[in-house]
């Protein structure tokens, strides 16, 4: 394993000769191996009593147990955007955040721990059967900063050396069967999205006081916790600018906003301070997360959309639906009994369908509402497209529709530069942002506005106390 697997912006593997990431865009160049500080979760996982396995099954039988476990191992690992670090012969240790560096390295070294767990889960029960001996794992994560690069001369190897290393192979060795044990420092990355055991202290291997630790029991939703926050300042022309679009989209006009911005300027919490305006109206709050490591999960952020706003009585929801496009909507928010089987419908039709029954549901409510995204740019192809179907409709609902994005937006498209109620504001690291031809507003996050020369006149209502930038264009 070498640091050229992927793309070392985006974390894509490239296609073969190719000279720019088909993810990204980024050019691909040849691999810098040299040694470098990184910021990394490791995983070590090991098969409890191996020897104790090796003795009843035979050397062959063995080889075939491991291989079927790395197998399943690695593909987790690659699907959570890490890298396998080396086969130790009833185990592996894997590195999330190294070569290609990742801002969730503990989540998604979490996630991958407890989907290893499962996917042991069902090679034990084969093992089992066919040779009567019990397959379990440990697994030890640990978090902090390491040196990696490639290691020795000839057939240098990428690898990571540091204290944090050998720590989390002491959490593997005090993980239990079948269990998942973080260090201190893994769990304090996690702590406000995982469900964790107590605090126990460890004893291990090379330390003379144990250390703390705590076992991973599950993954929550992505609701972190936060303590009480500062006053918000410097933002009033801000807030100033979606209350004003606020209450158009009480009032039947609904609006999309967009807040581009780079990492930690501060969008999640313009988006705080809207939706606390809107709680103080009394108009619900919908919240849905984009993730990284779903980008590959077809409908993640609609599944979450929907779940939000519809919860589980999809009937009362949609009393005059087709039992067959009920059927399709709880499949996508996961409520479909298993026993019923689904119709045998093309997946575009399937997206059709679904997409004309929500928006026939948001076009006939009377009720306001306010649905926030965050981090668009990570949203799934399909939920894509489909959330792409559903801002064509805003216009015409009660609707507000705050997106958080960190990435340079595309410019609107022809549809939107004709429409004669478009306007954008623009600053310098950033462009207008419109979906179809709804209402959209961008809300710059960066304290410098560059504003274009205006141009004719729009009508807000005077009750708002707001007017638009002065820049449409």
């Amino acid at each position: 394993m070498t640091a050229a697997t992927a793309c070392r912006t985006c974390g894509t593997e490239p296609l073969e000769n190719a000279r720019f990431c088909h993810g990204c865009g980024s050019p691909i160049s040849e691999p810098d191996t040299h040694a470098e500080y990184k910021q990394v979760t490791v995983l070590f996982a090991d098969v409890v009593h191996s020897m104790d396995i090796a003795a009843a099954v035979g050397p062959e039988r063995l080889r075939e147990i491991m291989a079927e476990l790395l197998d399943r191992a690695t593909g987790v690992v690659k699907r959570y955007g890490g890298t396998v670090d080396k086969f130790t012969g009833d185990g592996i240790m894997a590195l999330f955040g190294a070569p290609v560096a990742l801002e969730d390295h503990a989540v998604r070294a979490c996630l991958a721990a407890l989907d290893i767990q499962k996917e042991t889960e069902g090679l034990a029960a084969q093992v089992h059967r066919q040779d009567g001996v019990s397959l379990r794992l440990r697994i030890g994560l640990n978090s902090g900063e390491v040196i990696a690069g490639e290691i020795g001369s000839g057939m240098a190897t990428y690898t990571a050396i540091g204290e944090q290393v050998g720590t989390a192979q002491r959490m593997e060795s005090a993980a239990p069967q079948g269990g998942v044990m973080l260090g201190e420092s893994t769990a304090r990355l996690v702590e406000n999205i995982a469900v964790l055991g107590e605090p126990q202290l460890v004893r291990i291997k090379g330390a003379d006081d144990p250390v703390p630790g705590r076992r991973l029991l599950a993954i929550g939703d992505h609701q972190p916790r936060r303590r009480g926050e500062s006053a918000l300042v410097g933002r009033a022309w801000e807030l100033n600018t979606i209350t004003g679009i606020l209450e158009e989209a009480i009032n039947g006009s609904g609006f999309v906003v967009g807040v581009s911005g780079p990492a930690g300027i501060g969008k999640s919490r313009l988006v705080r301070e809207s939706t606390k305006l809107a709680g103080n109206r009394g108009v619900p709050v919908f919240t849905a997360f984009c993730e990284s490591h779903t980008r590959d999960v077809p409908f993640h952020l609609v599944a979450q959309l929907l779940q939000a706003g519809i919860g589980i009585n999809v009937r009362d929801r949609f009393p005059d639906a087709d039992p067959e496009d009920l059927l399709l909507l709880k499949d996508l928010m996961g409520l479909r009994d298993p026993a019923v089987p689904l119709p045998e419908i093309a997946p575009d039709a399937r997206r059709r369908r679904l997409t004309a029954l929500v928006n026939a549901a948001a076009l006939a409510s009377t009720e306001p509402v306010v649905y926030v995204i965050e981090d668009v740019h990570w949203i799934d192809d399909a939920s894509e497209s489909m959330l792409a179907d559903f801002l064509a409709v805003i216009p015409r609902t009660r609707v507000l529709v705050l997106i958080t994005y960190r990435q340079r937006l595309p410019p609107a498209p022809p549809e939107i530069l004709s429409s004669p109620r478009r306007w954008c504001v623009t600053w310098p690291s950033a462009v207008c942002w419109a979906a179809n031809p709804a209402h959209t507003c961008f809300v710059p996050t960066s304290p410098t506005r560059v504003f274009r020369p205006p141009c004719e006149p729009r009508s807000v209502r005077a009750s708002t106390g707001w007017a638009p930038p002065r820049n449409r264009h």
